[in-house]
């Protein structure tokens, strides 16, 4: 039996911390996101929560 799923290395754990930023910082400041948007700012999010507890910070940056 194999279990596939879907949760694993994010494809955004490659971006650049300042292309990251730059994602999140845009995400952030959005007045309006299509749904599509809106889960690709999710998941921007979670790396960069993903990120700041690897380093030990409490904020994304």
């Amino acid at each position: 039996m194999y279990l596939l799923s879907g949760c694993g290395d994010s494809k955004f754990a490659d971006l650049s911390q300042s292309e990251l930023q730059d994602r999140y910082y845009e995400c952030e400041n959005a007045s309006s996101l299509s749904p599509g948007a809106a889960i690709t700012c999710d998941n921007i999010r979670r790396e960069c929560d993903r990120r700041a507890k690897d380093a030990g910070r409490k904020v994304c940056f």
